[in-house]
């Protein structure tokens, strides 16, 4: 049996690069006071997502690679894992002069402050009327599943979600086929009609029907709902952030997962694949 103490945790993220950090460092501070071994930071952590594709762009050439390194000094300094969205500049492969748009990645980041896995975000958010593919490139798909963000903890095997993906089952159970009993979400999930009960709703149907622990963390007001929340694989919320900047710290356990799984063997049940 293992143990994890991890950590959701949520704020605005806006175009002040030092502003961020300090509040992101504060949150780790929050974390760290609490025990945490690994904190799930937001899509995006780095900027406003809503700005221009121009001031975007700029930020991820320009800012990201030190965001980036500012990720793994905290790592190392408050000995915790991170998973944190960044948004990248296309690299010089795949870049073109026809198409200038951005990546959106997530990162994963281990407590000595390597990166274990760089995630693109395979489903991007074209719907309540907002496009993110006008800024925003979905990852390549391949078939050797190479796309899947995928790491390890303890006896936690950890898959990464971002937002939008997070209404596509088909990539949560991906995951799970990969070996995942963890999933973590990270995202700016804008307010509007329904979106707090589809948040809510979907990261506890992410829980159920893969009989595992959803860690999701989501930006806050003016644009996000916040509601950064841990979920047992049972489905039931064990705590939350609300609605204000924060953290919510709270112990999951393998024994419990696998106690799960036998009692509701969903997964060992399946007919079709």
């Amino acid at each position: 049996m293992s143990t994890l103490k991890v950590a959701v945790a949520q704020f605005p993220a806006t175009n002040n690069i030092n502003l961020n950090l300090t509040k992101i460092r504060t949150l780790f501070e929050q974390a760290s006071a609490q025990g945490a071994e690994l904190i799930v930071l937001p899509e995006a952590s780095m900027c406003s997502f809503s700005s221009e594709l121009d001031i975007l762009k700029k930020l991820a050439r320009e800012e990201t690679p030190g965001f980036i390194h500012n990720m793994m000094e905290f790592a190392r300094e408050f000995n915790m894992y991170v998973i944190v969205g960044v948004l990248m500049d296309s690299s010089p492969e795949v870049a073109s002069k026809d198409d200038p748009r951005i990546e959106n990645h997530l990162l994963a980041i281990n407590s000595a402050g390597d990166v274990l896995v760089d995630y693109s975000k395979i489903h991007v958010y074209d719907a309540f009327s907002f496009k993110e593919s006008d800024k925003v490139k979905p990852a390549t798909l391949r078939d050797d599943g190479s796309q899947f963000g995928l790491f390890q903890i303890k006896d936690f095997k950890i898959g990464l979600i971002n937002c939008y993906d997070l209404r596509f089952p088909e990539l949560a159970r991906a995951l799970i086929d990969l070996g995942a009993n963890v999933l973590t979400v990270s995202a700016n999930w804008i307010a509007g009609a329904f979106k707090e009960t589809h948040w809510e709703t979907l990261l506890r149907a992410r829980a159920i029907e893969n009989t595992s622990y959803v860690l999701a963390s989501g930006q806050t007001r003016p644009k996000g709902v916040g509601l950064s929340m841990i979920i047992d694989p049972l489905g039931f919320i064990i705590g939350g952030c609300g609605e204000a900047e924060g953290v919510y710290v709270s112990e999951i356990n393998s024994d419990r997962i696998n106690k799960v799984r036998e009692l509701v063997p969903c997964l060992a049940n399946r007919r079709l694949k």
